[in-house]
């Protein structure tokens, strides 16, 4: 793998290059000269020119992983795509490695072998400990174009994770030939499976004891606004064995349920055990306590209060989390381990809950029609009457029951000691996430304006805004200085933020001052009624959208403001009320006069979630044009006489 870039510099090129590329099997042949095609320079930064990987699965614990690539690298923003390396840790050892460096008219300008390879920890900044190591080189280019001609042959002891094709890597990269061979010479049982084929020239070959696939000529992929996340989007083939090996465990699984059944008894049973001291202590801090939920609440407190986040990658513990006695000892633990410690104090009160991997940040579902090795996380799942719990026990501030935009709505594979199971994680409701805002809002005659504003946030709303209390005072007036980055001269007079993790609800009061807030025409003074939810995101026009809409999440927004006008002014005139009223969600903006000096101004505006045709993209487009620009709607204030 290489690390990605995906900023865009266009460039279209013809180049003609020599590229001299050696292995043993081409016998030190030399590439021809080529042109590179328009198609594929068109918008790129950088073209995989070829990609080979070939895997040979020799038993349950043991496989070969051979890689050549040749990537061309346009500019600049392309050099991520040439940094090419090999991890490695006890279980993965690097046999063999190689680059080569090639300038625009194919000489040779650097060579590095395996001992010229620089060695390093794959420490991430959050790992306590890593045995993965990683095998590198540092290039600094002098020119542009280049191409890394890469070659490395590992072997693997673990089978339970087979690398997967994923042949188009990222925006802003073409691919000119991707090959992707697995070599099955035992003829161990495994299963395959091919995701988002359609639309590509992908040529697929399948007997016994091969499976192969290659694909030529694909052009640059540009990102989209409101797109589909970027996996669920281009081709991919994962392949994993019915019979395999994770650490020298040894395992067989064709299906969630058998899958989650290996699990659970190799990576998660019994490792649940604790001191005396711990559980009496559990059994006192639920002591009167009726309902399971609020014993669960409690204790998933207690472990926000007693633990901290560390990541442990260490052999099988990359896998299997550690003991709860652990936990209990040492205080800190990663996501797994915290997911282990918090369900063995849950099991000190006879409350049933399972450990649960999941994919976590993008919106990735866990593959229910393919078993394998999947997820990035742990989180833990407590079956309850009403509805299910979630836990995420690796934050010291989320509320109970509240995992957010972090692991909501998505496919979880759930590991009960009876096997695994998918289930779906809470979906948060457009009515569920709220912001209402009210405020008190003071025009002066000299164009400024002072307010007091209260903001109350919940559900996802809550999520994207609590917290802002974390930070110091100094970073929070920043925070909303950038916020409300369209108000000028703004000055945060007080602050007075308020997060009640029991409802879960976030309270912000704020008084804000701001010179020069109003404009003046003559005498007259011209007022922007909505002071503090203006829609100010600007949504792309494409000439050919490619990609469906996807609105990921729905929340509203209701405002509400009190507008003081000076004595020496009066509103000239009340304007009409503005609604919209779409597929995508609700508008509506207006004002009412409640005396000579006093207007009310309420806004309201709802967006739906969902999936929408590529060719509703531009209807959506054009209503968050016009919120926009109502939203920037001004009112006129006359001098009186």
């Amino acid at each position: 793998m290489f690390h990605i870039k995906i900023k865009m510099q266009p460039i279209v090129l013809v180049i003609v290059m020599l590229c001299v590329f050696y292995t043993k099997a081409q016998d030190d042949s030399k590439l021809q000269a080529i042109v590179l095609d328009s198609v594929l320079t068109k918008n790129a930064n950088a073209i995989v020119r070829s990609e080979e990987v070939v895997i040979e699965v020799n038993s349950v614990n043991s496989m070969i992983v051979k890689t050549k690539r040749i990537v061309t690298v346009l500019n600049k923003l392309g050099v991520g795509y040439a940094d090419s390396f090999e991890s490695y840790d006890p279980s993965r050892k690097i046999i063999q490695i190689e680059a080569r460096i090639y300038n625009s008219f194919g000489k040779e300008i650097k060579k590095y072998k395996k001992s010229d390879f620089k060695d390093r920890s794959m420490y991430d900044g959050s790992s306590l400990a890593r045995d993965d190591r990683m095998k590198y080189f540092d290039y600094t280019p002098v020119g542009y174009p280049y191409t890394l001609a890469f070659e490395s042959e590992v072997k693997w002891e673990n089978t339970a994770f087979i690398p997967y094709w994923k042949p188009v890597l990222a925006y802003f990269l073409s691919i000119e030939n991707s090959s992707y061979k697995i070599l099955n010479p035992k003829q161990i049982d495994l299963r395959s499976q091919e995701v988002n084929f359609d639309g590509y020239p992908i040529k697929v070959d399948k007997s016994d004891h091969e499976i192969s696939y290659s694909i030529d000529n694909i052009p640059v992929k540009l990102p989209e606004s409101h797109s589909p996340i970027f996996n669920n989007m281009v081709p991919r083939v994962r392949v994993a064995l019915n019979y395999f090996n994770l650490e020298g465990v040894e395992g067989t699984a064709t299906d969630w349920k058998s899958f989650g059944k290996w699990e659970y008894d190799n990576l998660i049973s019994g490792r649940d055990k604790l001191p005396k001291e711990t559980v009496e202590e559990i059994n006192l801090l639920v002591s009167g306590v009726k309902t399971k939920r609020e014993k669960t609440k409690r204790i998933y407190e207690y472990v926000q209060n007693k633990t901290r986040y560390i990541s442990v990658q260490l052999g099988i513990g990359g896998y299997m989390p550690m003991t709860a006695e652990d936990v209990d000892r040492l205080k800190y633990g990663d996501c797994k381990a915290l997911t282990n410690y918090t369900m063995a104090l849950l099991k000190t009160q006879k409350i049933e809950s399972y450990y649960t991997l999941v994919f976590a940040k993008e919106k990735e579902n866990i593959d229910q029609e393919f078993a394998s090795l999947q997820g990035n996380h742990a989180i833990l799942n407590v079956p309850d009457e009403e509805e299910d719990i979630w836990l995420e026990c690796t934050s010291q501030t989320a509320p109970f029951d509240f995992i957010g935009d972090f692991t909501d709505d998505r496919n979880v594979l759930v590991i009960k000691p009876e096997g695994g199971e998918i289930k779906r994680t809470k979906k948060y409701l457009p009515k569920e996430n709220t912001l209402v805002t009210k405020a008190e809002v003071y025009i002066r005659s000299d164009k400024s304006m002072m307010a007091n504003v209260h903001s109350v946030s919940k559900g996802l709303q809550y999520d994207w805004r609590y917290q802002t209390k974390l930070q110091s005072i100094k970073d929070q007036r920043i925070h909303y200085k950038e916020y409300w980055d369209y108000i000028t001269n703004l000055n945060i007079q007080s602050l007075d933020l308020n997060d009640n993790k029991d409802a879960p609800k976030y309270e912000e009061k704020l008084v804000v001052t701001a010179d020069n807030y109003c404009s003046k025409a003559g005498s007259r003074l011209l007022v922007t009624p909505n002071v503090f939810n203006r829609d100010t995101s600007t949504i792309p026009k494409y000439e050919e959208r490619k990609t469906p809409l996807v609105i990921s999440r729905g929340y509203v927004d209701k405002d509400e403001y009190i507008i003081h006008i000076p004595k020496e002014y009066s509103v000239d005139k009340i304007p009409e009320e503005k609604t919209l009223d779409t597929q995508f969600g609700k508008y509506s903006w207006g004002l009412e006069r409640i005396s000579e000096s006093q207007i009310k101004f309420k806004r309201s505006l709802e967006i739906k979630d969902g999936v929408f045709p590529k060719e509703e993209y531009e209807k959506y487009r054009q209503f968050k044009s016009k919120i926009k620009k109502i939203d920037k709607s001004k009112i006129v204030l006359k001098q009186k006489i």
